[in-house]
């Protein structure tokens, strides 16, 4: 593997992918007994997450979830620290400049220093990552469609509901 190679499958983990897809995923397959992880909340919520990074990455192949999340995060809130950035995302201080790091490499985001406190670097997206953003909220949101098409417009509802619960 080169060290051009490395460093990206590194940088991908840090930002939070998931591993290629070499096989096709069965969501619950018939053939296997869960046992008790068929009753348990959290698993088949990882399990859907599996499904949805997988359809993610084949529909955004430029952008994993956590890159996109963090664009509009930014975005949508001007003067946002790369503290704050990481503890809306729940990721640790590391994988919070981790990812901030990817952003500036692709030149979608800049740091600054924060208005509000001359310790912190607030981050902000450039005119590159304004265009990308628009252009890869297009296709999250047709694959959010996707993902979501076996629920009727009140499930999908009910469900954004319950998760937030947890």
């Amino acid at each position: 593997m080169t060290a051009n190679a490395a460093q990206k499958r590194r940088g991908a983990r840090e930002a939070g992918a998931e591993a290629p897809a070499a096989e096709p995923f069965e969501q619950w397959p018939e053939d296997v007994d869960f046992g008790v992880l068929s009753g348990l909340i959290g698993y088949a919520l990882r399990r859907a997450q599996i499904a949805i990074y997988r359809d993610f990455s084949a529909s955004i192949p430029d952008f994993t979830p956590p890159l996109f999340a963090a664009l509009v995060l930014i975005d949508q809130n001007p003067g946002l620290t790369q503290t704050r950035l990481g503890q809306v995302m729940g990721v640790n201080r590391a994988a919070a400049m981790a990812l901030i790091d990817r952003l500036v490499d692709l030149n979608l985001v800049v740091r600054h220093v924060s208005v509000a406190d001359k310790r912190a670097n607030s981050v902000r997206l450039t005119d590159l990552g304004r265009r990308r953003l628009a252009a890869a909220s297009l296709a999250v949101r047709e694959h959010d469609a996707r993902i979501a098409r076996n629920l009727t417009t009140r499930e999908r509802d009910t469900l954004r509901s319950l998760l937030r619960k947890f």
